[in-house]
């Protein structure tokens, strides 16, 4: 495994403090099952921010804020997600060495859209390697429990994922942690959100994801 993947694994995973007491069992809860399995929108979501501390620090889930990093440090997150942030590791509409994917509308012999922007299908691998490291960060034998800014970054991350192959069930589209988008009130805003870490926009980081070592796909 090249030192370059171990590093950047490393680097994009900002890990959430998680409170030394829980008051509850995490486990009591069973996770509410998904109406279309494959949906990805947070509005078809049964775990949101309403409902979302009652479904934290389990065992069998992976949480995960798609947020660009400064986001997360300047806005606060939620307790016990990674930041593993979308447009700048992951993927982008623009084909760039620092995602592992692109994605785009793909269209038929007469220009029609067959499949839509961000849709599962839409993605193209940058390196040889993009699945292999993809796999290494999302857990394909646990649930995962996305945010995002407002839950775009978290439904094209579904998307990507379904697409190689990972179980749609398993992936839930908590919303927004930071910006509200119509009925939908962000987790930050939320008056009873108990885990919330607040930010410090004290400070900005500046970093740049480097895949410098992958080989490129022809």
């Amino acid at each position: 495994m090249p030192k370059i993947l171990l590093m950047s694994l490393i680097s994009f995973l900002l890990i959430g403090c998680t409170p030394s007491i829980i008051d509850d069992d995490p486990m009591k809860n069973p996770l509410p099952e998904k109406t279309s399995e494959n949906s990805t929108l947070m509005s078809e979501s049964p775990i949101n921010v309403s409902n979302l501390d009652d479904y934290l620090f389990r065992e069998d889930t992976y949480y995960v804020d798609t947020r660009e990093i400064n986001q997360w440090l300047e806005e606060g997150h939620v307790a016990g997600f990674v930041n593993i942030p979308f447009y700048q590791a992951i993927a982008n509409i623009k084909k760039s060495t620092d995602v592992l994917y692109s994605f785009d509308r793909i269209r038929d012999a007469s220009g029609s859209v067959t499949v839509s922007l961000g849709e599962p299908g839409s993605f193209t691998e940058n390196y040889n390697e993009s699945l292999f490291i993809l796999n290494a960060i999302f857990p394909k034998n646990k649930n995962i429990i996305f945010l995002s800014t407002a839950g775009v970054e978290a439904s094209y991350l579904i998307a990507l994922l379904i697409q190689v192959g990972y179980d749609g069930s398993k992936l839930y589209n908590a919303g927004p942690f930071s910006n509200s988008v119509g009925s939908n009130i962000a987790y930050r805003d939320y008056k009873d959100a108990k885990y919330l870490v607040e930010g410090n926009n004290a400070y900005t980081l500046d970093y740049k994801i480097n895949y410098g070592e992958l080989t490129p796909k022809k």
